[in-house]
């Protein structure tokens, strides 16, 4: 199995992508599964790990949809406040999840 262990999606929103600055202008737009699908079929790519772009749980429930809309998604590396006095139930939460698992 050929996994691409490192790969951020996301919906461009300026504000909220404020990091992409003008040396990275190429990259001021949507990255969504649904357009790297091909890539991956016609390069022989099984799968890949989603990574957060963004330190929210927001990010982390958006990569979860992803995970479980397109199925070579193999898994996640989300985010959690770790300083949180909620952090275990955070973790607990997330614990559940179809993605975490072994593929």
């Amino acid at each position: 199995m050929i996994i691409d262990s490192h790969q951020h999606f996301w919906k461009y929103e300026p504000t909220k992508h404020a990091w992409i600055d003008d040396e990275m202008a190429v990259i001021r737009k949507d990255f969504l599964p649904s357009q790297l699908q091909k890539v991956y079929q016609e390069n022989g790519i099984d799968g890949c790990v989603a990574v957060q772009a963004n330190q929210t749980l927001l990010e982390t429930d958006f990569l979860l949809e992803l995970s479980n809309d397109f199925d070579f998604i193999k898994g996640i590396v989300g985010w959690v406040d770790l300083r949180s006095k909620d952090v275990d139930a955070t973790l607990e939460k997330y614990s559940h999840q179809k993605k975490n698992k072994r593929f």
